[in-house]
């Protein structure tokens, strides 16, 4: 039933966002660019998202790998798309060997109904791409997306550790840190737009090594948040810099 109520309101909002394929990732330029001359596998990548999201500057995303890799393949890179955002590029993920399983949550900005697109590449150079429509009632990205992040740096990051964590054995791990992310598409009521303010990258190693870096562009919500696996919990670094360069580092 609640599903029903979904559809329902969707259509009464100006009409539901018809299933995309795949395969409509050619007309996105930002895209082409990235595969060059690699064809995809449509199959692997599980996308968690919303089907309607009331709050475009917050939706919460959830990226899975479940497909067949060789023994000596791993993901490395994980990259996300947007279709009508004034950007296209969301969010990039390059992860190590050391990652034990491909699982990202994050909370992204969308400007307006369309489909999502993530493609992921492994070491050996074999690439997945997968799609997911979802229903926009209000813009993310000309809005502030957090009324109590008013500084305009970075402050007070966070890291969550499993509670009950295992040596060897995968579990989550969450990190957040305090920043508006504006996209530069925000009117400042005066004519003109809210200047661009980003965090740039997320850097996390363990013991100088490198496990993931993340790369954040305008469709990224304030305050960005990014969820991933490890099974080794011990001498982590989870280093964040913004467009200014400035850099803020939390020890595990």
């Amino acid at each position: 039933m609640q599903f029903w109520r979904i559809i329902v309101l969707a259509l009464l909002l100006g009409g539901f966002v018809l299933p995309a394929s795949a395969s409509d990732w050619t007309r996105i330029e930002a895209i082409n660019t990235y595969l060059a001359d690699n064809q995809p596998q449509q199959d692997g990548i599980d996308i968690g998202l919303p089907l309607v999201a009331e709050d475009g500057s917050a939706v919460p995303l959830k990226i899975t790998y479940s497909g067949e890799l060789a023994n000596d393949e791993y993901i490395d890179s994980i990259r996300v798309f947007a279709s009508n955002n004034p950007n296209t590029e969301v969010i990039d993920f390059e992860l190590s060997a050391a990652i034990p399983r491909t699982e990202l949550s994050t909370r992204i900005r969308l400007s307006e109904s369309q489909t999502l697109f993530v493609v992921a590449k492994s070491n050996l150079d074999n690439y997945w791409i997968a799609s997911r429509d979802i229903r926009v009632t209000v813009s993310g990205c000309l809005m502030a997306g957090d009324t109590e992040t008013t500084a305009s740096g970075m402050s007070q990051p966070r890291v969550a550790l499993p509670r009950s964590a295992t040596p060897g054995e995968a579990a989550e791990i969450r990190t957040m840190i305090n920043h508006p992310m504006e996209t530069g598409f925000r009117d400042d009521g005066q004519g003109g737009s809210v200047a661009q303010n980003l965090v740039e990258l997320l850097e996390v190693t363990r013991a100088g090594q490198d496990l993931l870096k993340v790369h954040f562009h305008t469709g990224t919500s304030a305050n960005p948040f990014v969820g991933f696996y490890l099974d080794q919990f011990d001498d982590l670094s989870f280093t964040w810099t913004d467009q200014q360069a400035e850099r803020i580092t939390e020890t595990r």
